[in-house]
């Protein structure tokens, strides 16, 4: 392979792997947002240039995504080094500097944090997530004929997959550690607990609450975004 090739595929490689970085609130790929844009230059070193809709976004918030920025791109073979930049953010500098050194959340804003790290924000945001993506193909279920006893005894092996967000949904299954075993019930909670079939109706509504305000949030994150930066594009 030609040292132009090589170039080529780990920008290709990269821009992968900062694609499946997600914003942990909205649960959508930082690139597709717009949010994230990476540069590689010829000795594999990356700089990751992250920018949010506000100047305010809640700082652990950022940290999260910083953090997982880094991590996915530093897992890249032929990625040499990796720099992640937070800019028009008031805490871009703490942010960045921290997780260049490898340092929590927790030690980086000392006086700001609570000590309980952000493992449990992390699993808030996945349990959203989860909720989000099981609503719609659960009412779909409902939709297409089925009873809700009928949806309560569903298994996962009665999920197609490739249908109207069936891979999405097991793999926010497999992020929250719920079973994706063929014999697993599909209804389920996030702490894995089988759906009754009296309770699914009222569930779906409920859920349906978190999606529409996910749903809401994103649509206003993005026009936020275009109206701080317009269509300039991140770098590339």
């Amino acid at each position: 392979m030609s040292a132009t090739s090589a170039a080529a595929s780990l920008r290709e490689a990269v821009t992968a792997a900062l694609d499946a970085v997600t914003d942990p609130e909205l649960d959508r790929s930082l690139v597709e947002l717009g949010f994230a844009g990476a540069a590689v230059d010829g000795a594999g070193h990356v700089t990751v240039e992250l920018r949010l809709p506000t100047f305010w976004c809640a700082p652990n918030f950022a940290y999260l995504m910083v953090q997982d920025a880094h991590d996915a791109v530093a897992r890249v073979p032929g990625v040499a080094s990796v720099s992640v930049r937070l800019v028009d953010h008031f805490a871009g500098e703490e942010i960045s500097s921290g997780v260049a050194v490898g340092r929590s959340f927790d030690d980086a804003f000392d006086e700001a944090a609570d000590g309980g790290g952000l493992d449990p924000l992390r699993r808030l945001f996945h349990v959203k997530a989860f909720t989000s993506r099981q609503e719609p193909l659960l009412r779909r279920l409902l939709r297409e004929g089925r009873t809700p006893a009928e949806v309560a005894r569903m298994r996962v092996s009665d999920l197609d997959e490739a249908h109207a967000g069936g891979r999405e949904y097991l793999d926010k299954r497999r992020r929250l550690g719920l079973s994706v075993d063929p014999a697993a019930p599909l209804a389920v909670r996030p702490n894995g607990l089988p759906i009754a079939a009296e309770e699914l109706v009222p569930y779906l509504d409920r859920a349906r609450v978190i999606r529409v305000s996910v749903e809401a949030n994103t649509a206003f994150c993005s026009s936020m975004l275009a109206t701080r930066y317009g269509k300039a594009e991140l770098k590339e």
